[in-house]
């Protein structure tokens, strides 16, 4: 296999100096994972507009990759390359959104089998649930497949699709539809670049006291859609004061548009603790390693449904420390007693009326009020602490194991190599094209051609060059969103066509052979633009 696109939606990665976010790390880390030990001879992202390549480019030059290995193109280029076979996987790094329309690109254009796939991210939003409703009309091939990041989401992802299975029988709209493959592979983390550095110097680096046992929590700040901290704070506060325990509590995020960390900062004075709690918000990335080195202990009480995976207690475990999480989500697959310990969970609150009132909620609340219907068992996690706390030798035991199994599960190379051979799979089985168009589209053509007097061009109307054009030294602005359609030398060629009277259609022609691998409908857009900017009359 040769050539993976990746669609480069904005938001969906993190590039040197942005806000440090699980899924767009994740997402940013995977890329760089592909393009350095995948087997891809090249990865493109394709990106919809011109703007989107800034940040695109940033994440390449800090690989410091061979030439050529990573590049980008634009949507415009999608159709010629899936054409000619130029694209072995098309990939979206989601489950929703614009991973339909890939399907239905690839379904028009493809010449051969050429799998879509998606990544698992968030489930819990409504309007990524409601997005499921075009599986019915644009169904995936036997070639497709969304990749879930843990057991329980693809066990989430399931009940989904059944549910609007479901609907549609309810309405007597079903028919057989084709179902997604739903493969189970983790994301990853560079165990390497998170080898833990003297624990001494990492603490003298943050100014952590030397002798307290660290506890660490990596997670934005964030009681919406995270997890709440206030409850670990009284669970902290608990094993200073009742368990008379030497220990220190870094906090370390990136702040999400609220009062979190200050709050948290009061919360800490109140339980008089705070000359023990470390707050590090919006850290570096640089400072990871840093942060858990220094720690003796990850904790992260997650609580909210939003989370599917868990990116931070993997890179935890590649950092060799070990464990203490709530028994939730993804932590399901990657925490168990030979790396930590799982803390108990409970859902007290009948959701009903929230699933019906969700898709009219703004998703932040939301989230909110889910995240606060799950009680974290606080007895049981400041017993786990404890335990953990009081036994050092059980804390190397469970880190060394924490370590060993990142590299054997998480490290990129390992997973990498799952969705390469999955993709392998995937591509060798039958694929019939179809080129028929998007079943949902919206035909500018029907439904806008009667908005301009003329709805069709006079192909016999006769186009002489303007004085205007004619003047030397005289620019013109083509803007930069449309370089991937109209060039400077595409205007001159067809000035120079134009030195003599032609007609629409034989400018249109022209252009047409001069075009390569751009559309043929792109002519028609550079005559327009020739007359609509004054160089043709």
């Amino acid at each position: 296999m040769r050539t993976l696109a990746v669609l480069a939606v904005p938001g969906t990665w993190t590039h040197p100096g942005g806000v440090l976010v699980g899924r767009t790390v994740a997402n940013a880390a995977l890329l760089e994972a592909l393009a350095r030990h995948g087997s891809f001879e090249r990865v493109v992202m394709v990106a919809g507009e011109d703007a989107d390549l800034p940040p695109l480019q940033a994440l390449f030059t800090a690989w410091k990759l061979p030439p050529g290995r990573v590049g980008a193109a634009h949507v415009f280029e999608l159709p010629a390359l899936l054409r000619a076979g130029a694209i072995d996987v098309l990939h979206h790094p989601s489950h929703v959104e614009r991973l339909f329309d890939l399907v239905a690109l690839r379904n028009r254009y493809a010449t051969r089998a050429t799998p879509v796939t998606g990544q698992t991210h968030s489930l819990s939003y409504p309007r990524l649930h409601q997005e499921l409703a075009r599986w019915p009309l644009i169904p995936p091939a036997a070639t497709d497949a969304i990749f879930c990041s843990s057991t329980v989401g693809r066990r989430a992802l399931e009940v989904c699709f059944d549910d609007v299975e479901a609907g549609l029988v309810a309405r007597g709209l079903s028919t057989p539809i084709p179902r997604w493959n739903l493969p189970h592979v983790p994301l990853g983390v560079d165990v390497d670049a998170l080898a833990p550095m003297p624990k001494a110097d990492a603490r003298a680096a943050l100014s952590l006291p030397p002798g307290r046992v660290v506890l660490l929590t990596l997670a934005r700040f964030t009681e919406y859609d995270k997890l709440d901290a206030f409850p670990l704070l009284q669970a902290f506060a608990t094993l200073v004061h009742e368990k008379k325990l030497d220990v220190h509590l870094v906090l370390a995020g990136a702040r999400q548009g609220t009062k979190t960390p200050e709050m948290l900062g009061l919360w800490s004075k109140v339980l008089k603790i705070d000359d023990r709690v470390t707050l590090k918000v919006d850290f570096a990335d640089a400072e990871k390693r840093v942060l858990l080195s220094a720690a003796d202990v990850f904790v992260s009480p997650v609580d909210n449904l939003q989370e599917t995976f868990g990116q931070s207690v993997i890179e935890a475990l590649a950092a060799g420390v070990p464990v203490v999480a709530s028994d939730f989500d993804g932590y399901k697959d990657t925490v168990d007693d030979q790396v930590g310990r799982r803390v108990t969970t409970r859902l007290g609150v009948d959701w009903t009326q929230l699933s019906e009132l969700g898709p009219l909620l703004y998703e932040r609340p939301l989230h909110l009020v889910l995240g606060q219907s799950v009680e974290v068992d606080l007895k049981h996690l400041v017993a786990s602490l404890e335990e953990l706390v009081r036994d050092a030798p059980l804390r190397e035991q469970l880190g060394r194991s924490a370590r060993a199994r990142a590299k054997e599960r998480y490290d990129w190379k390992v997973v990498v190599g799952q969705l390469e051979a999955t993709w392998k799979e995937l591509a060798a089985r039958p694929f019939v094209p179809t080129a028929t168009p998007h079943p949902l589209r919206l035909d500018f053509a029907r439904a806008f051609g009667h908005f301009p007097t003329a709805p069709r061009m006079d192909e016999t109307r006769t186009l002489t060059r303007t004085s205007f054009s004619r003047t030397p030294g005289q620019p013109w602005v083509i803007y930069p969103e449309l370089g991937t359609l109209l060039s400077d030398d595409d205007v001159r060629r067809a000035l120079v066509f134009c030195d003599v009277p032609r007609t629409w259609k034989e400018l249109v022609s022209q252009l047409q052979s001069t075009l390569g691998p751009r559309e043929p409908w792109v002519a028609g857009f550079i005559a327009t633009w020739l007359v609509k900017h004054g160089l043709l009359d």
